[in-house]
């Protein structure tokens, strides 16, 4: 691993080298500066007799001429009582940034997103609407993760060329511990100021450990340790009255086959009003970029969206999921059964509103939201979630209602359900009031099913500054029987 990072040190010095510095530090060089950020938190559970202390420490130095910069953090996550420190209590990671143009080397635990993100496991994420589609990029995660294995990563961005409106290019090489590759790619051009065109590449490959089944009528019937591969494009243009978003992954793995993952996002309007249609799926043989397999499915999904003075936004948004219809996305399927034999099994929809700002009404409606998220397959369940924001004077306050249940096996997925049975519901509210450098929080909550009922709540103070912040809260998860206690602060220097 030394190797490796060495190597890719060495690229990063030698692209950088013949970037210009700014203008303004070579007539004026600064002095090198140190930048220093504690965050942490510990808390408190009496119930358990039990806590989690956690702590981030981020150290950055500035070169001279603010050119480059190091930086090094250190996240820490252990319960309380102390049980010593171990390797799996602690993430660490370095990295030498480039201001300019965003170039970096990195080494440690980190947040990865673009194109990448985007096909390691779409089922989690929200439907792949155009404004989702970012570039790729990745840097030092800020928050303990005991899952996420550390990385060696070289990003490389070129400086604004002057071609056209302007373009800039990148390319990326990541190591994992096992010194499997991935890399990816792009260039982005932009024609007029509101005219752009952004083309990615990425490709990954690696061999997945074996995987034995779970019992003798599991569906996920065991795998030898096998070869496996993925390459993806990703293309994004932006006009003044439309946008166009599409990616396209394709894996191939050994002892289990070749898979496709695809989606496409239009965006039609200019504001105020956008209307929005996004669309994807996958194979039942597609392995995404981290050898998971999401699975088999395909998800439709629209929003219209209008924009009024005064910060106002009216949103109305659904999306509708059917596994059957990712055998679309196989070899030799039959598109006519498809059709026939299938259906949608999962719906999200949700109407949201928020108010035009007002500084001279001493009370007034802030916002509000609706949403219904449905699924009738496998176990059926049903959730409907209701919240307005209310604002009276500087206390912000904030009301919700929930009610959980089932639905008839022949019901549909769309948000009206049939032969509809409640099985809990719950209600809630928070308010949050702010004066000079404090913040008070209280919230309260009730909910009751048919067999069980619970209060929870929370008070918290907050101290918060420029640099500086300290907070404290006493929450309860079932009152009067477990309370929990926590203290948490950030500090920069």
């Amino acid at each position: 691993m030394k190797k490796t990072i060495a190597v890719l040190l060495v690229g990063f010095c030698v692209f950088v080298y013949s970037v210009p510095a700014e203008s303004g530090d070579a007539v004026a060089p600064a002095p090198a500066w140190f930048n220093m950020l504690y965050a942490g938190s510990a808390s408190f559970d009496v119930s358990k007799n039990s806590g989690t202390l956690e702590n981030r420490i981020d150290g950055r130095f500035f070169l001279p001429l603010r050119t480059f910069y190091l930086r090094a953090e250190l996240l820490e996550r252990n319960h309380f009582p102390l049980d010593g420190f171990t390797a799996e209590n602690l993430n660490w990671g370095i990295g030498l940034y480039h201001k300019g143009a965003g170039s970096r080397l990195l080494y440690g635990t980190l947040d990865e997103w673009g194109l990448s993100a985007r096909i390691r496991n779409p089922w989690i994420r929200s439907a792949p609407f155009v404004e989702r589609h970012q570039p790729s990029g990745s840097d030092l995660k800020q928050e303990f993760s005991a899952t996420k294995e550390a990385k060696a990563v070289l990003f490389l961005a070129s400086p604004e060329l002057d071609f056209f409106n302007g373009a800039a290019g990148f390319a990326s090489a990541t190591l994992d511990g096992a010194l499997n590759p991935a890399f990816s790619g792009g260039a982005e051009v932009h024609f007029t100021r509101k005219t752009s065109l952004r083309v990615e590449g990425f490709w990954t490959g690696k061999e997945l450990p074996p995987r034995a089944a779970s019992g003798w009528f599991s569906e996920k019937f065991a795998l030898p340790a096998r070869a496996f591969h993925v390459f993806a494009l990703a293309l994004l243009w932006i006009g003044p009255w439309a946008g166009v978003s599409s990616d396209w992954a394709f894996s191939e793995t050994a002892a289990f086959g070749r898979g496709v993952y695809g989606n496409i996002g239009v965006r039609v309007g200019k504001k105020p009003w956008l209307f929005s249609f996004a669309a994807d799926g996958a194979g039942d043989r597609f392995v995404g970029s981290d050898g998971s397999v999401p699975g088999q499915n395909v998800r439709i999904a629209g929003k219209i969206e209008w924009y009024g003075k005064r910060s106002a936004l009216f949103r109305v948004s659904t999306s509708l999921r059917s596994s059957g219809m990712g055998d679309l996305l196989e070899a030799n399927c039959d598109t006519r059964a498809v059709f026939a034999e299938s259906r949608f099994e999962r719906s999200s929809t949700s109407v949201y509103y928020r108010f035009p700002a007002q500084t001279k009404l001493p009370a007034r409606i802030s916002r509000i939201s609706l949403s219904a998220d449905r699924v009738i397959e496998g176990t059926p369940r049903d959730t409907y979630k209701g919240e307005i924001g209310v604002q009276w004077w500087k206390l912000r306050s904030s009301f919700s209602g929930a009610l959980a249940g089932t639905s008839g096996d022949n019901s549909s997925p769309y948000p009206a359900p049939e032969q509809w049975r409640l099985d809990s519901a719950r209600i809630a509210g928070s308010l949050a009031y702010s004066i000079g450098l404090f913040r008070f929080g209280v919230s309260v909550g009730y909910t009751a099913s048919s067999k069980t009922e619970k209060t929870d709540g929370s008070f918290s103070v907050a101290v918060q500054e420029k640099r500086r912040r300290f907070a404290v809260k006493i929450a309860t998860g079932e009152f009067p029987a477990m309370w929990e206690f926590s203290l948490s602060g950030r500090f920069e220097l």
